[in-house]
């Protein structure tokens, strides 16, 4: 009796059909999750929006309708502009020539004022060939006003004296109107100093905090957005190998801060 031949195996060309059919089932879920978020509710974001600026700190302000709903065209993704590692804060290319563009155009205006108001006044009290004792600078994030320690405190003192005190008026007058955080830094020399307690450290907040309370009490500076730091010798911009030098170091500085 002949052997019955066994019948071959068939064999399945369409197996790819599985896998297509799972990746069509998760774009159909993909986009169907994409059409929700496309159609959130407005009052339900802005609820959303209100409860996460209070989180973070941020009060409602008059940009803010009912609920917290930002009124007219406010976006509502402003909420997030100050939170550390948004990606609009490290678009530093627009942002930085921007702000570059900014800070040029406000340091011609305080030299400008600087000239008009304090130089201005001081060519009767001061030499013609003595030479100046007040810069304006701009730094990558602000804008530095250095004032010479020996034309507003005495040796080693911490009082303004009489001279201090027009000098400062004229360089108030002159940031009035420009809405920044301003930081008055106290810088000395290298030189040891010794009074009593007090060392170069004490001697350089003392005067920066001395021309934080004339501002704020003779000016109406902001208490808020003005502050005292003292560096002592750690930031010096010339050597301190001779006189001359030394009394470039022994400044204060009026750094407007452009980075907050």
């Amino acid at each position: 009796m002949a052997k019955k031949q066994k019948c071959p195996e068939f064999e399945n060309h369409e197996r790819w059909l599985v896998a297509f059919a799972d990746m069509m089932t998760l774009l159909f879920a993909l986009f169907v999750v994409l059409y929700s978020i496309a159609n959130v509710e407005k009052s339900k974001l802005a609820k959303v929006s209100s409860s996460i600026r209070k989180a973070f700190g941020y009060e409602a302000g008059e940009s803010d309708g009912p609920n917290g709903q930002p009124s007219g065209n406010a976006n509502i993704e402003g909420v997030f502009e100050k939170v550390k590692g948004n990606t609009r804060l490290n678009q530093s290319g627009v942002e930085a020539q921007d702000r570059d563009l900014i800070m040029s155009i406000a340091k011609e205006k305080i030299e400008a004022n600087i000239n008009k108001l304090v130089l201005g006044q001081m060519k009767s009290k001061v030499s013609t060939d003595e030479k100046p004792f007040i810069f304006v600078t701009k730094d990558h994030d602000g804008i530095r006003i250095s004032l010479l320690a020996r034309h507003i405190f005495a040796p080693g003192q911490y009082q303004l004296d009489k001279e201090a005190k027009s000098i400062l008026d004229g360089v108030a007058q002159s940031l009035k109107g420009i809405d920044k955080i301003i930081r008055i830094e106290g810088h000395t020399d290298s030189l040891p100093f010794n009074k009593g307690d007090m060392t170069n450290w004490e001697l350089s907040s003392s005067r920066a905090a001395r021309v934080v309370r004339y501002f704020v009490e003779n000016h109406d500076f902001a208490p808020e957005s003005i502050y005292a730091a003292g560096f002592a010798d750690t930031r010096p911009i010339a050597p301190n190998n001779n006189n001359e030098n030394r009394n470039l170091n022994r400044r204060v500085d009026l750094k407007l801060l452009y980075d907050q």
